[in-house]
């Protein structure tokens, strides 16, 4: 019975062998920079599309010793500083505001901003994205 099992399965295995002869032809390979490779269907879909442009911003250098309101920042940090009970430390800004931060510490009188440097203006280019 055994003989008999493994002939009829030998013999079926080799006739489909030799009369299904047809050649086998796999799919062609796409390469990425074809014409007809498609990424999956990633780029083919329409929308929505993501697209990003230059845009023009400006930013504001203001120079941490001379800015307009440099003396009256420092005045009213002096006098918080003098308020919690700090000790004086000098200021590493330096200019307008060091001068305000000593006479706001000191309980000084207010005496105002001798020399004063406008914030410089300075265009700078980014990216934004957005979808259509």
């Amino acid at each position: 019975m055994k003989k008999i099992i493994s002939t009829l399965l030998s013999l079926t295995t080799i006739s489909v062998f030799l009369l299904n002869n047809e050649p086998a032809q796999a799919h062609r390979y796409r390469h990425p920079y074809s014409r007809n490779y498609h990424y999956g269907d990633f780029y083919r879909r329409a929308y929505p599309r993501r697209y990003c442009y230059p845009v023009t911003r400006w930013y504001v250098n203001q120079d941490p010793a001379y800015h307009p309101r440099a003396y009256s920042d420092g005045y009213r940090q002096g006098r918080e500083s003098a308020k919690n009970g700090n000790s004086y430390k000098e200021r590493t800004a330096g200019g307008e505001f060091a001068r305000g931060f000593e006479d706001g510490f000191y309980g000084r009188e207010f005496q105002g901003q001798k020399h004063i440097v406008a914030n410089a203006y300075q265009p700078f280019t980014t990216s934004e994205c957005d979808w259509y």
